[in-house]
């Protein structure tokens, strides 16, 4: 009679998400690239509006005698 061993089963040390080895890893990786140029997109919207808000008080200081139309000659 021949004796039969079980083989043992091998245990998953981690789990990469995202990764086939068959291919090329920045496929990974577009979705975060895709967040990071929306969010560099609206905080430069959002700078700008700042920027344009505050247009008198960069342009012309924040002294009320400094602030003259440019208009107004």
């Amino acid at each position: 009679m021949a004796i039969v061993r079980k083989r043992k089963k091998g245990k998953i040390l981690r789990i990469k998400e995202g990764y086939n080895p068959n291919s090329s890893s920045v496929g990974s990786q577009i979705p975060y690239l895709f967040a990071f140029y929306a969010g560099t997109g609206i905080l430069a919207i959002l700078t700008l509006h700042l920027f344009n808000r505050f247009k008198k008080i960069i342009k012309f200081g924040n002294h009320k005698s400094d602030r003259k139309d440019p208009d107004e000659q």
